[in-house]
């Protein structure tokens, strides 16, 4: 989880909390940072991390707003402040780093998953290549785990370093700047959370014989047909359902009276490889807009 930030604010004041005619803009962060942190954290299911990524990309259109406005402009370009704005562009260079990677992570599962469909699309009378397919594809996922939990120490290295400290010098009548400073650290935490719970998603633990068997004898005894995958509670990790429908699938081959088991896989691939395209199609908005920030950094400290 992202620590709470440690920048600190010198000023005469002893709050900076938001005055009531703060800039339009801050104040509709402080709606959407307030908005999104009560989802953020919880986001498990595919349908509210796409959200949160929605989300992300309007408080970052919102932020870039903000940071292109004149007065923005000319405070933040102040001598005294440039160490800050420093480090607010290594953090940028950080996010766009992890967000590039987690895109190509994305990629990568889409093809796999686009993969085992067409296996089971076009093999349907050879259980044996259905069953080395699927065990690739478990094989990726394992690979998969191990590229989460290194693109979660990157994420733990921003947040260290957002965490480590700095000063900001703040007029005690300056609130715009210092409506500035909260909006901008408010998105940056807003940011590691929503990466946070979208490596989380991902990170689901392939299933493993003995841990399938009594949700498949569940399963069968329920005699589980496709259309049913539609109404499955949001709650569980849709990954662990694709673990579940391919344990069967193993299990009882894909002819059964009990039902079209390669039906039921299939639906649930495509169903997140579709969820995939939305979380793409979000990072690739919220890099843009990471670009954008930076810019507007940099030209802080050129200036």
């Amino acid at each position: 989880m992202a620590s709470v930030s440690k920048f600190s604010i010198k000023s005469q004041t002893k709050s900076i909390s938001l005055p009531c005619r703060s800039h339009p803009t801050t104040l509709e962060i402080e709606e959407l940072l307030s908005k999104i942190k009560t989802t953020v954290a919880e986001a498990s299911s595919a349908e509210a991390i796409c959200n949160n990524l929605s989300q992300l990309t309007g408080l970052y259109k919102c932020m870039n707003n903000l940071l292109a406005s004149p007065t923005t402009q000319v405070l933040m370009s102040h001598e005294q402040n440039k160490k800050w704005v420093h480090e607010l562009v290594d953090e940028s260079v950080k996010f766009l780093d992890i967000c590039g990677s987690i895109s190509e992570m994305l990629s990568e599962i889409k093809g796999h998953s686009r993969d085992l469909v067409c296996a089971l699309r076009r093999r349907m009378g050879d259980q044996r290549i259905i069953e080395n397919s699927i065990m690739k594809y478990n094989c990726f996922r394992k690979k998969l785990k191990k590229h989460v939990k290194g693109l979660n120490t990157s994420l733990k290295q921003v947040d260290n370093l957002s965490a480590g400290g700095g000063s900001v010098v703040v007029d005690s009548n300056n609130h715009h700047l210092a409506a500035v400073i909260r909006a901008v650290i408010g998105v940056s935490e807003m940011t590691i959370l929503g990466f946070e719970s979208l490596l989380m998603f991902f990170s689901a633990s392939v299933s493993k014989p003995n841990r399938w068997s009594t949700v498949v004898s569940k399963i069968m005894h329920k005699e589980m047909v496709a259309c049913e995958d539609q109404k499955e509670n949001g709650s569980v990790n849709d990954f662990e359902n694709i673990d579940a429908a391919l344990k069967i699938l193993c299990k009882f081959g894909f002819c059964s009276e009990k039902g079209n088991h390669v039906q039921i896989a299939q639906c649930r691939l495509e169903r997140v490889g579709a969820h995939i395209e939305r979380m793409e199609s979000g990072l690739e908005c919220i890099f843009r807009f990471l670009f954008q920030t930076r810019v507007s950094l940099l030209n802080f400290i050129s200036q």
